[in-house]
């Protein structure tokens, strides 16, 4: 690692809690460091927060919405959220370096997440006026429309994966919709969501979004607080359906985008090129720390050997660092708690008796960070726990199928259903096979599980409810319908002007 790189890395940013648009300390008073993944260097610092923040934010949202949100047009809030746009543009670069110092991944792959964070602010800025309701055909002298009205506050909850990403999908929407957030970032990885808030502290108006940051406390407070209209939470599917318990006892409506466990299926006409490096990008994006990464590959026997020796190949070549050096394609793993998981569970593939196709190597100039390399077990089967469960990293399983049917059972033998990948060059076998896959997303000859503003973006059973990303759907997620009856005449025939004589 150059001494460049180390001290760029050791640069220290500090904030305090965002709240009616001042930044302030928490309550208790108490703080906690933010470590790059790359070396556990210190490269921030941020409050501690408490229930009590929650509640103090909570209440500054609320009179927010009601004295000032609520009463801004369609059209201005769109403004706002130009104008966010523009300026995370402007600080493009500050994004870049921050998100990479505290989340590890690439500098690349952090352009990609701030360029998505800026355009999803732009998106939904357009789409602010947009938010129509429907009418209903007169019958018996009344009227009927509906109306898409606004939850109040929307409470948000995030993870350490896509920082400036996650911040965006999570306020843009409901700010556009006439919503009021109140934010908690992951404590691993909060910085983004703050610097984010120094822009709204220069556009929006005090108190329209607010930030907690904190560990559990916080976020078990917003998620039960009976001040929050509407809940959205992207994060692991065993606290997901804790937000659901918690949110259920105020009947608080939830939008989860939970895990998966997706299947990425090679059939024997596939181009096998283009299927390894879709494989590759699946896999190995954001070291293997994406919900829709490919984490289970479906082999048909006849292109087995060819399939794994070209990926075999491409993975070995791989150059495993820093994400702040400009040659590193794999990046460590985002913290300590995530490398013991990973760790862990590449020694419960080997204990199962999975066969290990190929593990790669950590250079030792990389010994400070949470390094680990990638693993490709083969000879996986359905009962296994690499099989079933979530790993959220570098680490892949393999099974072979002979028939187009046994691949169909095998990919929705699972409890998730998040994305799915199909590679054919018989595109109505493959559309076809899409159909049957019980996932919200399926991939053609493709693994491009970026973002895409105007589809929407969501799981089937245990990976989630509700969608995000989309126009139509996700505007609908961040309000609610009204229906309005109204008597304007009767349905008898006659001579209008009658009624001004």
């Amino acid at each position: 690692m150059s001494d460049e790189v180390r001290s760029r890395d050791s640069m220290i940013y500090e904030q305090d809690l965002f709240i009616d648009g001042e930044f302030v300390e928490s309550e208790s008073g108490g703080r906690f460091d933010v470590e790059n993944p790359a070396n556990r260097e210190v490269v921030g610092s941020v409050p501690d927060g408490t229930a009590a923040d929650v509640d103090r934010a909570v209440e500054v949202a609320r009179e927010t919405y009601e004295d000032v949100w609520r009463h801004v047009s369609a059209r201005e809030r769109g403004a706002y959220l130009l104008d966010v746009a523009e300026a995370i543009e402007e600080r493009y670069d500050e994004f870049v370096e921050l998100e990479t110092r505290e989340n590890g991944k690439p500098l690349e792959q952090s352009r990609s997440d701030v360029h998505e964070a800026k355009e999803g602010f732009r998106y939904y800025g357009g789409a602010a006026d947009k938010n129509h309701g429907d009418t209903i055909p007169e019958k018996n002298g009344l009227f009927d429309y509906n109306v898409r009205e606004p939850y109040g506050v929307v409470g948000s909850i995030i993870p350490w994966n896509w920082p400036p990403m996650h911040t965006s999908d999570f306020t843009a929407a409901p700010l556009a919709t006439g919503n009021t957030v109140v934010l908690k970032p992951a404590p691993e990885a909060p910085l983004s969501s703050l610097k984010m808030a120094e822009i709204w502290q220069d556009i929006l108006p005090d108190g329209v979004v607010n930030v907690v940051t904190g560990a559990t406390e916080p976020g078990v407070r917003l998620t039960s607080h009976p001040e929050v209209g509407k809940i959205g939470f992207t994060g692991h599917t065993d606290t997901g359906t804790k937000v659901m318990e918690a949110a259920a006892e105020s009947i608080t409506d939830v939008m989860l985008e939970l895990g998966g466990k997706n299947p990425n299926i090679v059939l024997p006409d596939a181009d096998i090129d283009a299927a390894v490096k879709g494989t590759t990008d699946g896999l190995f994006t954001n070291t293997g720390q994406a919900c829709a990464g490919c984490e289970r590959l479906l082999l048909h026997e006849d292109v087995r050997d060819e399939f794994l020796e070209k990926f075999i190949t491409v993975t070995d070549d791989m150059t495993i660092g820093p994400g702040m050096d400009p040659e590193t394609d794999l990046g460590p793993l985002a913290n300590e708690k995530q490398f013991e998981k990973i760790t862990e569970y590449i020694e419960v593939g080997k204990e199962e008796g999975a066969t290990v196709l190929y593990e790669g190597t950590v250079p030792d100039d990389t010994e400070d960070g949470y390094y680990v390399p990638p693993v490709l077990f083969g000879e996986v089967t359905p009962e296994m726990r690499i099989w079933n469960e979530e790993v959220f990293g570098p680490v892949m399983s393999v099974a072979t199928f002979d028939s187009i049917e046994e691949a169909i059972d095998l990919a929705n033998d699972s409890q998730y259903g998040l994305s799915a990948a199909i590679w054919s060059t018989n595109m109505e076998v493959a559309n076809r096979m899409a159909r049957r896959i019980e996932a919200g997303i399926v991939y053609i000859n493709n693994y491009n599980n970026g973002t895409f503003l105007g589809t929407p973006f969501g799981g089937f059973g245990k990976s989630g409810t509700g969608r995000k990303l989309g126009f139509e759907e996700t505007l609908h997620e961040f309000t609610q319908n009204k229906t309005i009856r109204t008597s304007i005449a009767d349905d008898e025939r006659g001579d209008l002007d009658a009624y001004y004589e």
